[in-house]
């Protein structure tokens, strides 16, 4: 493929290519046999995801077994795209590496320029990000006129310096080409879209059940959908009287829209519409909905019009209208007789009663109706029946009596029975008597008075002196028995800072006696494993080993508990001085590695450079450090473990983030508390007391700071820690 001829031939080649795919195949088989190289591929730059996406591939029996999908921007592919710059690597490639090649070299494709596009990187950056990698970035003449990143090609070989320059330059003026292809083939795939967008659009316009019709400036119809059609549109086949019918539709909705641009009615203004339903010849009555279009959509004088059948509506309002006048009739003649019955009554709501001489009911309201009649409707049971003659037997000897005397009024209570609910109701009945011109009593009006409430008052007045009274004794009572109880709170309250002081006293002093006799052992142990005593065989080296292994858990464990007496008697000490953050994480981190690396996990540890340093006591925070990244390692079985360190003008924020077993919710509170630990299946292969994170905690709080985590199950925990700039004791 050498030489002018050959490149614009090739060139050629690929501007006459059916496909993105086509063409990407034919380049990258031409430089196969112009490096001589085996395989090769073509990664396509993707703009929205900012990742180089697998486009194309030649010589692999079978497609890439190797996941090709590239996002990180320190990736030597990924550099090469942006720098526009050609990338050759002669390093073998390590076992498990995502690049398949031992050696290789990434050739750039810009594409044409667009909005949006990345800038090109300098070249001394990208050197930079390409040196650690054991890489050489190669700077090209052709860049400058290149516009914007657009992939990249990778062949399986070290392509001379000698042909360098012109295989890169043959690439890069090959990318416009193929990408200017794969834009004409969007094209073409977007007017078929448009094509199904408004075969789709004219569905929805159709299954509309009123009647859509657009017309010009001359009121003729341009478009309308199917209902509109029914109405407005004649076919070969209609018969003479549905014709008829259609030329009155039109010439009645041309006559509308006339009288409505005359008239000036206002874009979405509603007037009435009568037309003929050409099948049936029916009248029907439309809602006309009018809309100019303008110039946006068609002719600036064009209208859309939507015609709502409102018939059967219009039908229904009359008749509603017909039956609301009936009704008010009516209601007019109801309310004068309820007028006329109910001129004494109409405001009284007690149960009130007209009677003769004779005890006989005249009149009464629904009140006493219920009392003396019992409620209304049904059939009433025995039990009503019974309430409601028992009712009427007391009223009628009350009303008796009274008729026989020459009183004018009587007041009297009684206990009535109220039918409905069957409880007892007391009332009190005041009677008088109506009089005639000659003095003589015509009727008795009797007014039963409610005195429920009254006769409850009294009932609970009885029962709150009562009740004040074995109060008074109940709370004489309760105070000495309060009196007494405060007593032995107090002893016990006592007794119980006696016997915390002398747990804290004896945990101190016991960690501390353990501690002496233990070092003596991991002393002698190391001795030993030196060989000072004399050389030992390796099955007591193992035994050695191992004593001196278990002695130091032990010490870690008994230092723990020492801290957590420390801590609790008040006695743990702060020092304070000023805290180099890198310095600090990077002291962290050697300590970590060892166990990190033991359990084949990636570690991470990040710091924000512009986070100033802290007036906090150092041993303490890297303690708080230690006991989060070991639980993070001894938790986790596979992935990693991240630290990482930010800051604000409050503060420094701590994080530690793993990809472990996590915690359930229900258990996040539980994991503070001393010597607790969740998973005891899990932890008993790892040893500890559970006082780490009790411990954390509490040093996070001398140190002025608080302590969250956030923990889904089954992924990963991450602690925050956020310490102040300054410690204040």
């Amino acid at each position: 493929m050498s030489g002018e001829r050959g490149h614009l031939a090739l060139l050629s080649a690929l501007a006459e290519a059916p496909d993105l795919a086509a063409a990407a195949t034919f380049l990258l088989t031409d430089l196969l046999a112009w490096t001589g190289a085996s395989r090769a591929c073509l990664l396509r730059f993707d703009t929205g995801e900012e990742s180089l996406v697998l486009e194309a591939h030649a010589g692999f029996a079978n497609p890439p077994p190797v996941e090709f999908t590239i996002g990180e921007r320190s990736h030597p592919w990924m550099v090469s795209t942006l720098a526009l710059s050609p990338v050759i690597n002669e390093t073998p490639a390590r076992p498990g590496a995502r690049i398949p090649f031992d050696a290789w070299t990434a050739l750039p494709m810009p594409r044409p320029h667009y909005r949006g596009a990345p800038a090109i990187w300098a070249d001394a950056y990208a050197a930079e990000v390409i040196a650690p990698l054991g890489a050489r970035l190669v700077t090209l003449e052709e860049r400058r006129f290149s516009s914007a990143p657009g992939g990249v090609v990778i062949v399986d070989t070290v392509v001379p310096d000698a042909v360098l320059q012109e295989v890169a330059s043959v690439v890069m003026f090959a990318g416009p080409v193929l990408f200017r292809v794969a834009a004409h083939l969007d094209a073409e795939r977007g007017y078929d879209r448009v094509t199904q967008e408004r075969s789709r659009f004219q569905q929805m316009v159709d299954s509309l059940p009123d009647p859509v019709v657009i017309t010009d400036a001359s009121n003729d119809v341009v478009v309308q959908n199917k209902r509109a059609e029914h109405l407005l549109f004649i076919t070969e086949d209609d018969s003479p009287g549905r014709r008829r019918a259609v030329e009155v539709n039109n010439l009645l909705f041309s006559s509308f829209l006339s009288r409505a641009t005359i008239a000036g009615t206002p874009s979405g203004g509603a007037r009435e519409l009568n037309l003929v339903d050409p099948d049936e010849g029916h009248d029907l009555l439309f809602e006309v909905l009018t809309h100019p279009l303008g110039e946006r959509v068609g002719p600036e004088d064009s209208v859309l019009s939507v015609l709502r059948d409102v018939t059967d509506l219009r039908r229904a309002s009359r008749e509603l209208e017909r039956q609301v006048l009936r009704v008010r009739q009516a209601e007019i003649e109801a309310t004068e007789e309820r007028d006329r019955l109910n001129l004494i009554l109409e405001n009284v709501a007690d149960p009130i009663l007209v009677t003769d001489s004779l005890a006989n009911i005249i009149l009464m309201n629904d009140e006493a109706e219920q009392l003396f009649h019992g409620p209304a409707g049904a059939s009433h049971s025995r039990r009503v029946s019974q309430a409601v003659r028992q009712n009427d037997t007391k009223f009628t000897s009350f009303i008796s009596d009274f008729a026989l005397t020459n009183e004018r009024t009587r007041r009297e209570r009684m206990t009535l029975t109220h039918p409905s609910t069957s409880e007892t109701l007391p009332v009190e009945v005041v009677s008088g008597k109506i009089r005639n011109e000659r003095g003589e009593p015509m009727a008795i009006v009797s007014v039963l008075h409610d005195l429920t409430q009254q006769a409850e008052n009294e009932r609970l007045y009885e029962a709150l002196k009562q009740l004040n009274s074995e109060l008074e004794g109940r709370i004489v009572a309760a105070t000495l028995d309060l009196a007494q109880q405060n007593e032995r709170l107090l002893w016990q309250s006592e007794e119980l800072a006696k016997a915390n002081k002398l747990k804290s006293d004896f945990l101190a002093s016991m960690s501390h006696e353990l501690r002496t006799p233990l070092n003596a052992v991991i002393g002698y142990s190391a001795l030993l494993l030196d060989g000072i005593p004399g050389p030992l065989a390796d099955g007591q080296r193992d035994y050695v080993s191992r004593s001196r292994a278990a002695a130091q858990h032990l010490l870690s464990l008994i230092n723990d508990i020492l801290d957590l007496a420390k801590i609790e008697a008040g006695k743990m000490p702060v020092y304070v001085e000023y805290v180099s953050l890198p310095e600090l994480i990077k002291e962290v981190a050697q300590q970590v590695e060892p166990m990190v690396e033991s359990r084949h996990l990636v570690f991470e540890a990040l710091v924000n450079p512009d986070c100033p340093q802290l007036e906090t006591d150092k041993t303490k925070v890297k303690q708080i450090l230690l006991n989060l990244l070991s639980n993070a390692v001894k938790f986790t079985n596979r992935g990693s473990v991240r630290l990482s360190v930010d800051c604000d003008p409050d503060g420094v924020l701590l994080q530690v983030s793993d990809t472990g077993v996590g915690i359930k919710p229900e258990e996040i509170e539980a994991i503070w508390e001393d010597f607790r630990q969740l998973d005891q299946s899990r932890t008993r292969s790892f040893g500890g007391t559970g006082l780490g994170l009790s411990i954390t905690r509490r040093l996070t709080h001398q140190l002025g700071g608080q302590i969250e985590l956030v923990s889904v199950f089954g992924e990963g925990t991450t602690f925050s820690v956020r310490l102040p700039l300054r410690l204040t004791l």
